[in-house]
């Protein structure tokens, strides 16, 4: 692939030109610390098979392309049959400054993508360096690839577009420093599931142990409830039972009736046949 290094615009994303809306919209990234004001684009409309079939050029004007953000660039153009891909190029660009930028031709460089694939090792990656991640950095002839996956001069200390120090990309975000820092990620994980486990299990312990300490409490307030009431049911056997005899035997004893003598009993009989006589 081939890419102007010294352009201070770079084509994030391109929307093709249709019927319903004949103009070709772009999402622009300002590398720069220069607030974008307009620019020239050319586009080459292209087939399948990356053959150009029309060529326009656009004069843009009153942008607002602040430094280091996106913005948007909508060019007019009508849609051509056949039309698969747009390849953009910035011609001139004018910064708010009125200083201008200006593509010289054979002024682009080569070099070789390093964006992954959907995979595991793409994932680890975003992780580890932040979802804007495309690849493992790359040292290539003249220019190094940064992990956001823009190719910056040798001479650049830091990445036009992520702003991230080379020295820092390469040292953090290679593919053994990410598998190393995904290990310690799935150990320190283990450690916490592990750590989890065994406080469920510590807790379940403690819940069991309560649960049998209150089912004991339980037994023993039924055992006690029992007992007390076989007590009340022999008390009160003995009481409706056996209470006449021990009261018959705890009664006072009134003692030997007193004899009586002949003349006594002669007086009391003589007395009694009085006063039943009219």
């Amino acid at each position: 692939m081939f890419m102007d290094l010294t352009c201070p615009a770079e084509v994030f994303q391109v929307t093709l030109p249709t019927e319903e809306h004949p103009a070709a919209e772009l999402t622009v990234f300002n590398l720069s610390g220069r607030v974008i004001v307009s620019a020239e684009v050319t586009l080459k409309l292209q087939n399948a098979r990356g053959v150009d079939l029309e060529r326009v050029t656009v004069l843009s004007q009153a942008l607002n392309g602040r430094p280091h953000s996106t913005f948007r660039i909508s060019l007019p153009c009508n849609p051509h049959p056949g039309t698969e891909g747009i390849a953009v190029f910035f011609e001139k660009i004018r910064f708010i400054d009125q200083e201008e930028w200006t593509r010289q031709e054979g002024n682009e460089t080569e070099y070789t993508p390093n964006d992954l694939p959907v995979s595991t090792a793409l994932t680890n990656l975003k992780f580890v360096a932040g979802e804007t991640a495309k690849g493992f950095p790359s040292q290539q002839d003249g220019l190094w690839v940064c992990v956001c996956g823009r190719p910056n001069p040798d001479g650049m200390s830091v990445c036009a577009r992520c702003r991230q120090s080379k020295e820092t990309v390469f040292a953090l975000y290679n593919r053994d420093a990410v598998e190393t820092r995904i290990s310690q990620r799935e150990r320190q994980l283990d450690l916490a599931t592990r750590s989890t486990r065994e406080d469920l299990a510590r807790m379940q312990r403690v819940r069991e142990a309560e649960y049998r300490e209150k089912e004991s409490r339980k037994k023993r307030r039924i055992r006690r409830a029992v007992w007390f009431a076989v007590i009340l049911a022999v008390l009160a056997a003995l009481y409706f039972f056996a209470g006449p005899a021990l009261r018959g035997l705890l009664a006072p004893d009134p003692g030997p009736e007193p004899e009586l003598s002949p003349e006594t009993l002669s007086a009391a009989i003589t007395t009694q046949i009085g006063a039943e006589t009219p």
